[in-house]
């Protein structure tokens, strides 16, 4: 029987923190860089959004120019870890992508 992984990446931003949104975004960019990670699909939380002070996510992915990405499904889900809210929806993607590369 052959075993198959199924890879995909969750990548978390703290969407208070806009000074480091660059250097976030050239962290990312390198993961996508990354040849054994190539077409993994790709989860972006824009954690924090229970902050008055954080970037929606809509900001965040224009910033971190996520419309440019071609080779991998990615997704940009706001979320609250304190609160939880986004989570499930973003976790609810992950499975989707999955599913859907098994077929």
């Amino acid at each position: 029987m052959m075993k198959t992984s199924i890879l995909f990446q969750i990548y978390v931003i703290d969407s208070a923190d806009r000074k480091r949104f660059e250097e976030t975004g050239q962290e990312l960019a390198e993961l996508l860089d990354e040849e054994k990670l190539s077409a993994v699909p790709v989860l972006i939380f824009a954690n924090k959004q229970d902050l008055l002070t954080a970037a929606p996510a809509s900001e965040i992915a224009e910033g971190l120019n996520l419309h440019t990405i071609r080779d991998r499904m990615w997704q940009i889900q706001s979320c609250s870890a304190l609160t939880g809210e986004g989570i499930q929806e973003g976790m609810n993607w992950v499975c989707k992508s999955v599913n859907s590369k098994k077929k």
